[in-house]
């Protein structure tokens, strides 16, 4: 659950409009310490509009996004990463001809002191610091799993595991807050169940906040802190999965029968 009751992200009455299409109408969501938030609803309800202006890909006509207290809404994705805003996205963002560690590597590009001339010559502190992150990489590839893999192109990869590299990638970053769109769209059933374990491990044993869109309310009810429910871009409740499973509103416009 949330610790403390720190906010570590949040937006404020975000309004996004594209054309006449009204996207997001007002949208607050705040994201905790120690917390996984879900974010659900019916397709093309806003969610992914919602993480594309929490992550800066996306500029709201109105509103803010704050990030441990500060302003970043005027902030592009570059910027917000090195602050410490992870993402991953419905599609698998990997490099194919990269094996699993170098594509975890890569992830560590924003958090590079020394320059490509440095580089060039590889002593001293540019010797150091690619020590410091292939070791960290190593430790990754321990919590995801990847062992077995480490040396295997992503491309040739099974679709799960690739997934699984893509979020090595963005644990990489070292982030404040993680946020996944979808993360387990098309895989399998233990493909699933080995992901929520790592999304809950993220939560717990690297003390990341993650917010979180997914489709699949079994494990959105069994692994989330908090749920918010979007539809035709409107929050229509927000609360503990018990809670949002039995809101009349959500009902009617999601879960249905399933609830």
């Amino acid at each position: 659950m949330p610790s403390e009751g720190t906010t570590v992200l949040e937006a404020n009455a975000l309004c996004l409009r594209f054309g006449a299409v009204e996207t997001l109408k007002s949208v607050s969501l705040s994201v905790e310490r120690g917390e996984i938030h879900a974010v659900i609803g019916p397709n093309g309800a806003g969610k992914s509009s919602l993480l594309n202006c929490l992550s800066g890909f996306y500029r709201p006509q109105s509103g803010a996004v704050r990030f441990l207290g500060k302003d970043i809404s005027s902030l592009p994705p570059h910027k917000r990463a090195a602050l410490g805003i992870s993402r991953t996205f419905q599609g698998i963002q990997t490099y194919p001809s990269m094996t699993a560690r170098e594509n975890i590597l890569s992830g560590f590009h924003l958090r590079m002191s020394t320059g490509p001339f440095a580089a060039l010559v590889w002593w001293g502190p540019t010797r150091r610091e690619e020590e410091e992150f292939a070791a960290r990489a190593e430790k990754i590839i321990e919590f995801l799993e990847l062992e077995q893999l480490r040396h295997t192109p992503v491309g040739d990869m099974s679709y799960g595991m690739r997934k699984r590299v893509d979020l090595g990638r963005a644990i990489a970053l070292e982030p404040s807050v993680l946020i996944m769109d979808e993360p387990m769209a098309g895989m399998s059933n233990e493909e699933k169940e080995d992901l929520a374990r790592f999304i809950l491990d993220i939560r717990e044993g690297l003390g990341i906040p993650v917010v979180l869109v997914e489709h699949d309310m079994e494990v959105v009810m069994s692994i989330s802190d908090r749920v918010t429910v979007i539809d035709f871009g409107e929050v229509i409740a927000c609360g503990t999965p018990d809670e949002v499973r039995t809101h009349p509103a959500v009902i009617d416009a999601y879960l249905g029968d399933a609830a």
